[in-house]
């Protein structure tokens, strides 16, 4: 499925000091837009929304401030 513009809606404000990821946003890789939902699917596409970046170091980084935001 396209786009829809239903998605703006919930387009999410990058956070100051802290990683997008991090503080709970989404990005859907169809309509290239980061989402404050709680879904797992994109709610204009249907297309599966992604909880963690794709590059390896980016991942680690994620992985340790994760833990640090548990304690």
């Amino acid at each position: 499925m396209a786009c829809k513009g239903i998605c703006t809606r919930y387009r999410a404000i990058k956070p100051h000091k802290e990683g997008r990821y991090v503080s709970g946003q989404k990005r859907c890789s169809k309509c290239s837009i980061f989402l404050n939902w709680d879904g797992k699917y994109c709610p204009c596409c249907g297309y599966p929304l992604r909880t963690k970046p794709k590059g390896t170091n980016t991942r680690k980084r994620l992985m340790v401030l994760q833990q640090v935001k548990r304690i």
